[in-house]
């Protein structure tokens, strides 16, 4: 989001853009030095929960003036979705709520429709008082995260389902205390949710891209769950749409779009530091592919025909991804060695 007038803040921002959804991030990119004082303008970056809502926000907002600006809304690097969003519009709070929740101390962190938990609940010790509350929760399944965590969950699910019980107690008792599969034992966090539900999915004929959203209740006398939302039609087209033309790229390669972009930001590289820094940081996110990505930098470098300030910026591109290249991001120390 670029050409923010400077008295926009974050708390400003989410309520904009959270009209269309949860939000998973939200920054601005606050002035450093009197030269970028000068300028009168912020830019800063809103993650949304689902690609969905992202569409609509940005078709809602780009050239949408506020406060004297007009701005600029396009689409950045991706980067990883939390759990929990950090802002949720008040006519999905109630929807929401689960995902602000730390834990309830009930049963796969089942939350009461019509209450506001910020401790633990603890079951009362009549049976029959116990069965009725939770059978007024509802448990929120909650999609994981992280990529490694979500394919080994539905990797388990699947195993499970083909070799049955025996084998998911033989994981159980082999991974005991292997902090990875820790979603087996603990019934109360959200991997093991997505767990039990994904199970049960598949047990009943659903598959990883279609399944049911209604609520529905998975043990008699419990809580009812639901489901996570599904892929939008306009995910799942953009999806296919990328399968046929052959824009999912390789494993260590940069598809066609992924080349185009990063060419295009070396062509209009110039030596002010917001740009430097967006292009480096789109570089590092795509560490999987530094071999190609180092290859299109020297390339461009070698260019004679290139003005000096533009090489002088590319320059400058290298010394920030040599520096960075100790981040705690996945394959940047390949930048070291390529």
């Amino acid at each position: 989001v670029s050409t923010q007038s400077t008295g926009i803040d974050e708390e400003q921002l989410c309520k904009i853009f959270g009209q269309f959804g949860p939000l998973a991030s939200i920054k601005i990119m606050w002035p450093r030095n009197d030269e970028e004082r000068k300028r009168d303008r912020n830019c800063g970056f809103v993650a949304y929960m689902l690609r969905s809502h992202a569409e609509k926000a940005q078709q809602s907002l780009n050239g949408h003036e506020l406060e004297g600006y007009a701005i600029r809304v396009g689409w950045g690097s991706s980067v990883p979705i939390p759990p929990h969003p950090v802002y949720i519009p008040p006519h999905l709070a109630g929807e929401m709520s689960a995902t602000s929740v730390t834990a309830t101390g009930l049963p796969f962190n089942a939350l009461p429709r019509k209450t506001n938990v910020r401790a633990p609940l603890i079951l009362p010790p009549n049976q029959h008082d116990a069965n009725e509350l939770l059978r007024e929760c509802i448990v929120y399944v909650v999609v994981p995260h992280e990529k490694p965590m979500l394919n080994r969950i539905n990797r388990m699910a699947q195993f499970v389902v083909n070799e049955g019980p025996m084998f998911e107690a033989m994981i159980m008792n082999k991974e005991l205390n292997n902090s990875k599969f820790q979603f087996l034992f603990d019934n109360k966090c959200p991997e093991h949710c997505y767990y039990r539900w994904r199970l049960y999915s598949l047990l009943q004929g659903e598959t990883f891209s279609t399944w049911r959203t209604e609520e529905f209740r998975m043990f008699k006398n419990g809580s009812m769950w639901k489901p996570p939302p599904r892929h939008s039609k306009a995910d799942m087209k953009i999806i296919k749409k990328a399968i046929e033309s052959g824009e999912v790229q390789k494993r260590g390669q940069l598809s066609n779009s992924q080349r185009d972009k990063l060419e295009d930001m070396l062509r209009s590289l110039t030596v002010e530091r917001e740009m430097v820094g967006n292009c480096m940081l789109w570089c590092l996110q795509h560490a999987d592919a530094a071999q190609e990505v180092v290859e299109c930098i020297s390339e461009s470098l070698s260019i004679l025909q290139t003005p000096p300030t533009v090489k002088a910026a590319r320059l400058f591109l290298c010394n920030d991804l040599l520096y960075n290249s100790c981040a705690e991001v996945q394959n940047a120390s390949s930048y070291r060695t390529k």
